[in-house]
């Protein structure tokens, strides 16, 4: 008997050692989004573009609801003047993302596109909201966002 309980405590002990990696594990998968450029992606016309425009210092936010089962997200921040600087952040359901700025996709260009993926899975479900900071602007600068 006393044989018995041992070996029971040990596999209770091993399986409570267990539990906190397999948790860590599936929260590291849940947040590991691929944020990469996303010039080779054209404007869906079902997408809502917004227009709008900021002052130095000034802060825009936009949201969109992305569904479950969605592979990809591209985001399209434009402003079309490299001489002002308008920077991105990403918030999924899982984590915060950026700041992103001009040249974050590789070009400057007044813009930044960003192709949003988590391979091998779907995008986190839910409110996914961005926010658009006016770091540098020189008087008013409009802009275009989209995410589609």
């Amino acid at each position: 008997m006393q044989v018995f309980r041992n070996v029971l405590l040990v596999v209770i002990g091993a399986a409570l050692l267990l539990v906190p990696i397999v948790s860590a594990q599936l929260f590291d998968q849940d947040s590991a989004l691929v944020i990469e450029p996303g010039y080779n992606y054209t404007h869906s016309e079902l997408s809502v573009r917004s227009y709008n425009s900021l002052i130095q210092g000034e802060t825009d936010y936009f949201s969109k609801y992305v569904q479950p089962g969605t592979s990809q997200l591209v985001v399209d921040l434009n402003w079309g003047t490299p001489s002002n600087s308008l920077s991105l952040t990403i918030n999924s359901p899982t984590g915060q993302y950026g700041p992103f700025y001009d040249g974050s996709d590789g070009n400057t260009d007044g813009r930044i596109v960003l192709l949003i993926t988590r391979p091998g899975q779907s995008l986190p479900a839910g409110t996914w909201t961005f926010r658009v900071y006016g770091e540098r602007v020189n008087g008013v600068e409009d802009y275009t966002f989209v995410a589609y």
